[in-house]
């Protein structure tokens, strides 16, 4: 009998690119996928370790999980986490351990192990040994969104951020040729894919190690004419040049919402980082986008109470945030994460001082929010259909050309659907909207 797994995915959407090679291995090798997690017999998680937090919830998820699963069954650790707490995890926790770059052989390393049950550990254990690849037979798979891809382009990072484990647990920068990923990009639109998003730790580093550079590459897929839109993540503004924001500007179907890290306001606490930017230049780059760009939106990540930082270093973190008005930002509170050059930096903020700042951001972000979603009410925008609504089954919800969440009246058969709206109203952080087509 074909022996069935459940695969759980933790973290960033490289882990959820991931995890779709890793179907693709297991069902080549015989395995069937099942979403019904007391029906497997093997069960994956793909994790993160970004943060220590990320971790612990995957402990405290296998520990829960145990009691409803078959005895026999299996518990495989794979990614970042595999990779970081190697010597942690085969006491008990997981009976295999795969590394980052053995995802994509997982099924033959499963297969294997049901055959001999000899070894336990996969890890990546040199980089060098990698060999960049991409599945063509990855459009044979069904996505959870039928209509998108994402496509890998590099991998590793070598930025070493202080605050950052991934160069430890991913290793230094490798890109894919472009020839490759030209042609599965082609292969993807002639399967029926019409929106797909490149990855990379720093998408705008791709190409440094060889090839040609980011915004070429961006350039010749957005020259696939079946894709209706053409995404990336993550940008760093060390990288992010004026050739990026030209080739955004000159194809219509590039995603105008732009996802641009800045992490702090401070010049000081930057240099902390190793962001290898200045406050100073990051606003320059908004300054070109926001000249540039007819429309457009911008997301970010930032970071407050990073060690050092000091009353004034935060208030420069908030003028950015005035000055910019992002319409997207994923906040945190700093945390130490053992293994990076910042744990073992001085801390003088307590954690409820952290919090504190971190509360008062979001307030001040909330407010430039609303008042950037509620300007938009009485216009005609674009939008992608997601899913239905958790709400109601008469409503959809979906984003924006600029990736303004935004919920409309709509079933199941709208899923997949690109309308023509006019934004109506607002709830909470969401646009409410009519179709008009």
């Amino acid at each position: 009998m074909r022996k069935k797994f459940h695969i759980e995915t933790f973290g960033c959407q490289m882990n959820k690119s991931d995890s779709e090679l890793m179907v693709l291995s297991l069902s080549r090798s015989g395995f069937d996928k099942t979403d019904i997690e007391a029906e497997a017999d093997i069960h994956i998680f793909n994790t993160c370790s970004v943060r220590q937090h990320a971790e612990d919830r995957v402990i405290s998820r296998i520990e829960n999980m145990r009691a409803g699963i078959k005895p026999e069954s299996i518990i495989v650790i794979t990614g970042c986490m595999a990779q970081n707490r190697k010597d942690k995890l085969t006491n008990g926790i997981a009976d295999i351990i795969i590394g980052p770059y053995q995802g994509p052989k997982i099924g033959e390393i499963l297969d294997n192990y049901f055959k001999d049950k000899t070894g336990n550990n996969f890890l990546s254990q040199s980089y060098n040994d990698f060999s960049p690849r991409i599945d063509f037979g990855l459009t044979d798979c069904k996505d959870d969104i039928a209509w998108h891809k994402w496509i890998t382009i590099t991998h590793g990072c070598e930025n070493f951020c202080s605050y950052c484990i991934v160069p430890y647990v991913r290793g230094p920068l490798i890109s894919f040729p472009s020839d490759t990923i030209i042609k599965y990009a082609g292969e993807l639109a002639a399967k029926g894919i019409t929106e797909v998003t490149l990855l990379g730790q720093n998408v705008n580093q791709y190409g440094m190690d060889s090839d040609i550079p980011f915004y070429r590459l961006l350039e010749k897929i957005a020259g696939i004419r079946e894709f209706r839109k053409v995404g990336f993540l993550t940008s760093h503004p060390k990288d992010f040049d004026d050739n990026i924001i030209y080739v955004i500007r000159d194809n219509e179907n590039i995603s105008k919402a732009v996802h641009l890290p800045f992490q702090s306001g401070s010049n000081t606490i930057l240099k902390q980082m190793n962001r290898q930017y200045t406050r100073e230049r990051y606003l320059e780059i908004m300054e070109k986008i926001d000249k540039t760009l007819e429309e457009y939106s911008v997301s970010t990540d930032i970071i407050v109470g990073f060690p050092g930082e000091t009353e004034e270093d935060f208030n420069a973190t908030l003028d950015v945030v005035r000055k910019v008005r992002f319409d997207e930002a994923f906040t945190y509170a700093y945390s130490p994460r053992e293994g990076t050059a910042s744990y073992h930096f001085e801390e003088k903020l307590t954690r409820e001082e952290k919090i504190e700042r971190l509360n008062t951001l979001i307030d001040v972000h909330r407010s430039i929010v609303k008042e950037k979603l509620t300007a938009r009410i009485g216009r005609h925008e674009n939008m992608t259909v997601e899913n239905v609504s958790k709400r109601s089954e008469e409503e959809v919800i979906g984003r924006t050309s600029l990736n303004h969440p935004v919920v409309i009246s709509g079933g199941e058969e709208d899923i997949g659907k690109r309308l023509e709206i006019k934004i109506g109203g607002l709830r909470g952080a969401t646009l409410l909207a009519e179709r008009i087509n």
